[in-house]
């Protein structure tokens, strides 16, 4: 009945798209959306950082392992560095919180001391021929998330990279 359209119409020309609309009376109404290429729908694994969520291509995830000092999986430390023993080979971990700044290891551990549940979420996670665990807070569900380029005022800030190693 059209009720809403001007919003979804509003919204697609937002992202660079267009909509038409054909109507034949005693047959139907057509309706075409066209978005830019330069979208892309991507799987992604929904995990909890902090207070924030965030999204981790599902390509990249291998599986996923929960750790905790009563089970086979658990975290161990060689020279400082954590680590999970899987399947009698030891992956490197990073923790979410703390490459994006949101807490630090001090913090963390501090944090996990004083928990009664001492369970780690971990994703096994592959980029290039790199294979590591990223240790998150909580892991939710896989959701499709568009992805669209950055908006022209925002591509002239400087970028930052984080290397997990």
């Amino acid at each position: 009945r059209g009720v809403g359209m001007d919003v979804v119409r509003s919204n697609i020309e937002k992202i660079g798209g267009t909509i038409d609309m054909v109507s034949i009376e005693g047959t139907g109404t057509t309706f075409s959306i066209k978005i830019p290429l330069t979208l892309a729908i991507v799987a992604g694994l929904i995990v909890k950082a902090g207070d924030n969520r965030y999204a981790i291509p599902q390509i990249s995830v291998l599986e996923l392992v929960r750790a905790s000092d009563n089970s086979e999986h658990k975290i161990e430390n060689i020279k400082d560095t954590p680590v999970l023993r899987l399947r009698n080979r030891l992956l490197p971990l990073v923790y979410l919180n703390e490459v994006l700044g949101v807490m630090t290891r001090e913090e963390i551990e501090a944090r996990d001391a004083d928990r009664e549940r001492s369970d780690d979420f971990i994703v096994v996670t592959q980029v290039g021929p790199f294979t590591f665990g990223v240790v998150v807070d909580q892991i939710f569900d896989t959701e499709e998330i568009v992805v669209k380029p950055v908006a022209p005022i925002l591509k002239n800030l400087k970028s930052t990279q984080v290397t997990p190693f």
